[in-house]
């Protein structure tokens, strides 16, 4: 019997003595520290994609896009510039540079770049997103290895130019406006805001417009037509047409919006397109608003303007 127990005491000794040898083998490794950026100081950010690179600069009204400097959608790029700071490494997944595995091929790969005064001050890649959706496959600057970062945020990177922009076309403070003006081939109608109350509830309300004759429009057509009008996305800008390619065309319907400053929208007739495109006095391009937007629009300024088809007056009815 004591055999039996010296027996069982050696193997576990040996056991014990294997996996600790086994740990101490184990490779242990320390995550590297992304570079930290202070967001507020860079001024110039370049995402590298397959066919294109997409260069973003700070502006003193917002970030621009492209050559071009079309305004970009200052939200986009915040979060861009927010995965950038926050870069959280969680993982090592590779040291066998094995990157088409993880997307980081030349084929697939982001490449983003932050600048501050023409000095680069952070570069990574960007890979797939990982299988949980919870990680994404990155590779720092002058490091072979694959690591796992936190979240999910190759979306935010791999868009296109037009989806970057900044779509918003009209904005405003629908209680500020003083005139509306309505102009169709057919006719021009003026609405005038009354004076504002003096209690400030009634003063932070939509005003209330009259005719020129004294007559009041239909107050829940008016509030729509500027609610739908107040902060106006468009669907996509013209890639090959411009403002002067516009003027010689007759508009469908013009809205002016006056509170001091006139803001003026204009709609054109889709030529072989649903989309109808549009012109704003905010905005530089030519744009198209999806049909049923635009079909709002002229649904609400037709009625105010007295020239509803008798059709869409009985189905109203």
């Amino acid at each position: 019997m004591k055999k039996e127990y010296l027996i069982l005491i050696l193997i576990i000794v040996i056991l014990a003595g294997y996996l600790v040898l086994k740990k101490e083998d184990g490779r242990h490794y320390t995550l590297p520290e992304p570079p930290s950026v202070d967001t507020e100081k860079i001024d110039r950010l370049t995402v590298v994609q397959t066919d294109q690179t997409l260069d973003f600069v700070r502006t003193e009204s917002g970030w621009a896009v492209t050559k071009h400097a079309y305004p970009a959608d200052d939200g986009a790029v915040k979060k861009m510039l927010d995965v950038m700071s926050g870069l959280t490494l969680s993982a090592l997944v590779s040291e066998k540079q094995d990157v088409a595995r993880y997307e980081l091929d030349p084929s697939r790969v982001l490449t983003v770049t932050a600048f501050q005064k023409d000095t680069p001050v952070m570069s990574f890649k960007i890979g797939k997103t990982a299988p949980t959706f919870n990680h994404t496959f990155v590779m720092l600057e002058n490091d072979p290895n694959i690591y796992h970062a936190n979240d999910s945020f190759r979306s935010h990177f791999n868009k296109s130019v037009d989806e970057f922009r900044d779509r918003q076309v009209l904005a405003f403070q629908e209680k500020d406006i003083e005139k509306i003006t309505l102009q169709t081939p057919e006719k021009q109608v003026v609405l005038t805001a009354r004076k504002p109350a003096e209690d400030k509830e009634a003063q932070d309300s939509t005003p209330v417009f009259d005719y020129p004759d004294g007559a009041s429009p239909d107050p829940k057509t008016v509030s729509n037509l500027l609610y739908s009008l107040s902060a106006l996305t468009c669907d996509r800008f013209a890639t090959d047409t411009n403002k002067a390619d516009l003027k010689a065309l007759s508009p469908r319907l013009a809205v002016i919006l006056d509170n001091g400053t006139s803001r003026v929208l204009t709609l054109f007739e889709p030529d072989g397109d649903e989309s109808v495109p549009a012109t704003s006095s905010m905005n530089d391009y030519v744009f198209f608003l999806k049909p049923q937007v635009a079909e709002d629009i002229t649904s609400y300024a037709l009625d105010l303007a007295g020239l509803t088809p008798p059709e869409e007056e009985e189905t109203k009815e």
